[in-house]
């Protein structure tokens, strides 16, 4: 009997376990398609990879408007600051051979650096911590004076640095010389080592650094919302849509080789991907919130690790790793400022348990007043911006935001509310190699209300903080 209801129950539950996914799968594509409707995306394409495994993969729209050509799985999209995570992983190769260290000094391989620079390492190019500029934040019509590498170089060693190497955090244009240190060290183009080293051996055929003169099958164009009005992205100069920092161009399907490849230790051995994915550290001995090539923080009691693309010539890219779920979400797009990390951070609901938005919290009463109010006093400053970008980091790991963005986030800044806390006493959780013992969560008031999130050690040391909603 028990056999007999076991062989009549199994169907049904397959048929309900698929009647789950399928509503899952559609509630993803009526989100999907809601977003682009609100941010006026084109086109655009997901991935979605669970346990190592596809689980959806999907593309909306089209990738010319005025061709009408629809997105498709090899749709080639540029892919900007994504590029990050594929230089990095050259230099780790590179380091793999013995043909160099990311401790090695950049003046080793490029010659004729302002004296400032002598103490700056690969590893600080990596992960920010060189104390250059980005000069990304610069007017297009910066990169038309400075329209070849050898200008763009120039342009950089004129400007001061923000602060010591290895002193604070400040993310910048530092991987557009680990593309000339790769030059210097193989004898041949970065673009040229990622295809024989990285690209050729995944069969990530869709993929390929930006060259102007290149007859690209299924190349996306990139568009804007500017004033109510869609229009094409910014034509930028050849020399600076190709850099080490921004150049690659690549399709979804060849993400999700990508993405695989890092699981599986296909390219990268294991103590390389430690480093990739290892939070670095100041020379005060406090954490950044960035490896090589990867942001890395908590958000909504999830450890993430992600990086994203808004390019000016009329696309963003994201890829956000969710590991404590063994979650993988890869979202490519042809508009500039389309608002990917709220899109990926709503189809994660999906497959997160308890993935709660924090502004669904409320108010409750402050169990230590003196604690929120040494906070208030750190938000208060930062509002004013009393904090520059050579100590902002010093202070603690603000989750990549620089002091301008600060100040214009906390705008008429007026006090905190207590919103609740997660305390991880009996089984800590770690971040940045550290034990956490608590996350607290506040509403910021000022002109935007906003939701952070303080997760503090076992010592009670404040090592991130985070905005939430």
């Amino acid at each position: 009997m028990k056999r007999l209801l076991l062989t009549f129950l199994l169907p049904l539950l397959v048929i309900n376990t698929y009647s789950q996914q399928s509503i899952k799968l559609d509630g993803i594509d009526s989100l999907v398609k809601t977003h682009m409707s609100n941010r006026h995306i084109p086109g655009l394409a997901i991935a979605i990879v669970k346990k190592g495994q596809v689980i959806k993969k999907s593309h909306y729209g089209v990738s010319n408007i005025e061709t009408g050509t629809l997105v498709n799985e090899n749709s080639v999209f540029e892919i900007a600051s994504m590029t990050k995570q594929f230089i990095c992983s050259a230099i780790l190769i590179l380091q793999q051979e013995g043909k160099l260290t990311v401790s090695d000094k950049v003046s080793k391989y490029l010659d004729d650096l302002p004296s400032s620079w002598n103490d700056i390492t690969i590893t600080h190019l990596m992960n920010h911590t060189s104390g250059l500029r980005d000069d990304w934040d610069e007017p297009t019509s910066y990169f038309y004076q400075n329209n070849t590498v050898e200008k763009m170089i120039s342009a950089q060693k004129k400007y001061p640095l923000y602060f010591k190497p290895g002193d604070s955090f400040n993310y910048s244009s530092g991987p557009f010389f680990l593309g000339l240190v790769i030059k210097k060290v193989t004898g041949e183009n970065y673009s040229t080592f990622l295809k024989e080293r990285i690209f050729d051996p995944l069969k990530m055929s869709s993929t390929s650094v930006y060259e102007y003169r290149a007859v690209v099958p299924d190349r996306v164009s990139g568009y804007r919302w500017n004033y109510g009005v869609l229009e094409n992205g910014e034509d930028i100069p050849p020399a600076a849509e190709s850099r080490a920092d921004v150049g690659i161009i690549t399709s979804i399907n060849d993400m999700i080789k990508w993405d695989l490849a890092l699981k599986n230790n296909e390219f990268l051995e294991e103590r390389s991907l430690k480093q990739m994915f290892r939070a670095g550290l100041l020379n005060n001995g406090k954490h950044i919130p960035y490896g090589y090539g990867w942001y890395i923080y908590f958000f909504r009691n999830n450890l993430i690790i992600e990086h994203g693309g808004a390019f000016r010539t009329g696309f963003g890219s994201r890829i956000t790793l969710f590991p404590n779920s063994d979650l993988e979400i890869i979202i490519l797009c042809n508009l500039w400022q389309s608002g990917l990390s709220e899109l990926s951070t709503l189809i994660a609901s999906y497959y997160i348990e308890n993935f709660q938005r924090i502004s669904e919290l409320t108010t409750k009463l402050d169990p230590q007043i003196k604690r929120t109010k040494e906070l208030e006093k750190l938000f208060f400053n930062a509002s004013q911006k009393i904090y520059s970008r050579g100590n902002l980091y010093q202070l603690t790991n603000f989750s990549g935001f620089d002091p301008d963005e600060l100040e214009d986030i906390l705008k008429g800044f007026n006090k905190f509310e207590f919103l609740g806390k997660v305390e991880f006493k009996s089984n800590p959780i770690e971040l940045y190699n550290t034990k956490i013992e608590k996350i607290l969560y506040y509403k910021i008031i000022a002109e935007v209300i906003t939701y952070w999130s303080f997760t503090f050690t076992q010592s009670n040391e404040l090592i991130s903080v985070n905005l939430e909603d």
